[in-house]
């Protein structure tokens, strides 16, 4: 009888020992599935300079009424940790600047050693406050 109970102990550690790390890995992975809203902005990584640009593909949020008037914004990108690597002021509403190709954007230069650090960007003194992540 106590090498069945004893049998019993270790199946039910090793059980537990798998469960555990399972379970962890399974809730770290859990980002709810969903996909971010649509903000109408878009952000990538400049494939020809270490800049970042910032698209805004809405008419709707690209307007005087999103600042309450104010002529000019902040465009911000941040790190994984919410921190700032870049920024610059812009003029509002943006504007396309390559010859009517593109969507009304800005390029943000950026340290090339911390480009790849950028993982979002926003657009400060716009409500509601206009962000995304790096597409």
């Amino acid at each position: 009888m106590e090498a069945a109970a004893r049998t019993r102990v270790v199946a039910a550690g090793v059980i537990l020992a798998a469960a555990i790390p399972l379970g962890v890995v399974a809730a770290a992975g859990s980002g709810g599935g969903e996909e971010p809203a649509d903000t109408g902005m878009r952000v990538e990584r400049s494939t020809e300079m270490p800049e970042m640009l910032i698209y805004l593909d809405d008419d709707e949020v690209n307007n005087p009424e999103r600042t309450g008037g104010r002529r000019t914004v902040r465009v911000e990108c941040l790190d994984t940790d919410g921190l700032v690597v870049a920024s610059q002021a812009e003029s509002w509403p943006m504007t396309e600047t390559d010859a009517g190709t593109l969507s009304p954007h800005a390029h943000v230069p950026v340290n090339p050693a911390r480009i790849a650090d950028v993982e979002s960007c926003r657009v400060v003194g716009t409500k509601p406050l206009l962000e995304a992540e790096v597409s």
